[in-house]
């Protein structure tokens, strides 16, 4: 079969909530997201968000993948991080992402597509994600489990440990008993930008599932410098990064840790949003 693609959209104006999507723009009562008939896997996920730049601080977007056609449960995924210093203008886009993944689905049971926002409460935030599913399995052929965590950092230059997951509060740090390795990571990560600065921001893996010792991955950067009077400062605004065949090995059924630190300059509360792709 060729590939089907199957959308949702909404707003989120709730921090830390799950807020199902069920809308497609002019179609406002789409009906339940089955899986197509023929269909074994979603291969590739697509979203995009934005916020609306209501506040002054800082969050972080990710999507649940939640019901009865995902035989092995919910999955989670970074969307984006963003960033406002003032609340009295600017604007901004933020093109889609495709993340490559193989989950195994159900042929005509349901899926349910949450938004979620973290962090700080933006004000509101709009997200719209496509599903794509196929009759064969894609990419190196592996099927996969998500881990996704989301925090705060709130000092330079010191190791953060990102535990929660917006409405999620303990999600658990255990590597399936399945998996062998990290084959992906989606993030996004960024300053609110209330002090001036540059910083840029890396990941720490670590605890007794990673193996060969902590492993650390550059993510990004930060900069920031006043505007004159009277003037907005233009916001930040990250839509997830995929990095691909990190192939970190792993122990199955260990606890690992997921930190964040950035260095260089204190440039405000950053907000970070991290996924695991386990294969």
């Amino acid at each position: 079969m060729a590939k089907l693609y199957r959308t949702r959209e909404g707003d989120i104006t709730a921090l830390d909530t799950r807020t199902q999507l069920t809308t497609v723009g002019s179609e406002t009562a789409p009906g339940p997201l089955l899986v197509p008939q023929g269909a074994k896997f979603i291969v590739g996920v697509i979203v995009t968000a934005i916020q609306n730049m209501a506040a002054a601080t800082g969050f972080t977007a990710f999507v649940r993948l939640e019901g009865a056609g995902l035989p092995n449960g919910p999955e989670t995924l970074a969307v984006a991080a963003g960033g406002v210093p003032t609340a009295t203008g600017g604007n901004a886009t933020c093109g889609a992402i495709l993340i490559p993944v193989n989950f195994p689905v159900t042929a005509a049971n349901e899926i349910l597509i949450f938004g979620e926002m973290a962090g700080t409460d933006i004000g509101g935030l709009g997200m719209c994600v496509t599903l794509v599913f196929a009759d064969k399995v894609g990419g190196n052929g592996a099927t996969n489990k998500t881990y996704t965590v989301e925090g705060d950092i709130t000092a330079v230059d010191t190791r953060t440990l990102l535990t929660t997951q917006g409405s999620v509060t303990a999600p658990s740090s255990v590597t399936p008993s399945t998996v062998k390795k990290i084959d992906k990571i989606v993030y996004a990560v960024a300053g609110n930008g209330l002090a001036d600065g540059k910083q840029t921001w890396f990941l720490r893996l670590g605890g007794n599932a990673i193996l060969g010792g902590e492993q650390v991955l550059a993510l990004g950067s930060s900069g920031r410098i006043a505007v004159q009077a009277g003037s907005d400062a233009a916001p930040a605004v990250m839509k997830a990064i995929v990095l691909e065949d990190v192939d970190i090995n792993v122990n199955p059924s260990d606890t690992l840790t997921v930190a964040i630190e950035g260095a260089g300059d204190d440039t405000g509360t950053g907000h970070a949003v991290i996924t695991l792709i386990y294969a």
